[in-house]
């Protein structure tokens, strides 16, 4: 799911990712999950209050369209990761696909 937020998702940076799991987030709900009920992958994911210094939003405060942008992004990269882990198994309706499309083509997209 991160390598596919880096490609689709302006405001995401894998190079600010840690997938280290340190002393002080041993007991965060994504560690706790992954430890005690064995979820393979779980994640955080975090905003900034004080703008992003990389990317094309560099220099600017993160606002209500932006954090929507990066909703809709998010829903396309789980339907994407979905079709990637279906593929082995059956193949997706095909509306899940015009889904997809239209969530990139979303009105969240930022000007």
């Amino acid at each position: 799911l991160p390598k596919i937020l880096s490609q689709i998702a302006p405001a995401f940076c894998m190079g600010s990712c840690s997938f280290v799991v340190e002393k002080s987030k041993e007991s965060t709900a994504r560690v706790v999950v992954w430890r005690e009920i064995g979820v393979q992958r779980s994640y955080t994911m975090e905003s900034t209050l004080c703008g992003c210094d990389q990317g094309k939003y560099k220099g600017l405060q993160i606002g209500t369209r932006e954090l929507e942008e990066m909703g809709a992004k998010f829903c396309v990269g789980l339907l994407r990761l979905k079709r990637m882990a279906s593929s082995l198994e059956y193949s997706l309706p095909s509306s899940l696909l015009d889904i997809e499309n239209e969530l990139i083509e979303s009105s969240c997209k930022v000007t």
